[in-house]
């Protein structure tokens, strides 16, 4: 039997077609990947709070005893409470998954940053002053979206979103205390520790529409639950404290 040896131009044309080929699947690969993306910058329209982190402290017992040093006697809780009145960020989100052009599930990443002041709770424990601070958020979101912005073949008018996910908070504040030291009632100086950052759940919900200039927007309300602190009270019972944060967003996507 002949064996038929292939021709050059059969050789050429095939190493084009599959040149082609994976062009056109680049390309849809390309194209696919950008209908998945989204992007938008955000800002707050009423001002954020942001409660915690929680300081424990010592609390002594000076009941007949003159001087000291004086028992212990359990310990109390000092809250930190901050405000943003500006607050302006980004977000970006990537569809994981398109059921159909009105539902999919994505993930998302919405880092924002505010200016505001910090209070305590106890200002007389820790004597710290109102101070004009800032705080920052780098959520890293899971998100549900149906309707409008789930997709960007949507054609809905309105949208709704539900997401859970992971959080890091921190708050850029200095203490009013000039020297930085105070004294317990132990005659023992010490300096606050206070945790100025910590790493929390969140969850919220959404609505997405369009204005009357056909942009896309998006507002969500977003709630975070920081770790929870046990202490013994001075009436011996157990407390907890734990931070937490509460947003109002707007988004408007490019």
């Amino acid at each position: 039997m002949i064996k038929k040896i292939p021709s050059l131009l059969t050789i050429i044309f095939s190493a084009w077609s599959l040149q082609s080929y994976c062009q056109i699947g680049w390309d849809s690969l390309t194209i696919q990947s950008k209908n998945r993306l989204f992007f938008g910058y955000s800002y707050s329209i009423l001002p954020d709070i942001e409660k915690g982190p929680v300081s424990i402290y010592p609390h002594y017992s000076a009941d007949n005893t003159p001087a000291p040093p004086y028992p212990q006697q359990g310990n109390a809780a000092v809250f930190v409470f901050h405000t943003n009145f500006v607050s302006a960020g980004a977000k970006i989100r990537y569809n994981l998954i398109q059921f159909n052009s009105r539902t999919s599930i994505s993930f998302s990443i919405a880092p924002s940053f505010g200016a505001g002041f910090t209070v305590v709770d106890e200002p007389d424990v820790y004597q710290i002053i109102p101070y004009a601070n800032c705080s920052y958020n780098l959520p890293f979101l899971l998100e549900f979206n149906y309707g409008n912005g789930a997709t960007h073949n949507s054609l809905n008018e309105y949208g709704i979103f539900a997401f859970t996910g992971i959080e890091n908070t921190g708050l850029l504040f200095k203490n009013g205390i000039s020297n930085g030291d105070l004294m317990d009632d132990n005659g023992n100086f010490y300096t606050p520790d206070y945790t100025r950052n910590w790493t929390e759940a969140v969850f919220g919900l959404g609505v997405r529409y369009r204005n009357r200039r056909n942009i896309e927007r998006e507002i969500f309300l977003k709630y975070g639950i920081g770790p929870t602190k046990l202490y013994v009270t001075p009436l011996e019972k157990v407390e907890s404290a734990h931070a937490w944060t509460l947003k109002l967003t707007l988004v408007r996507n490019f």
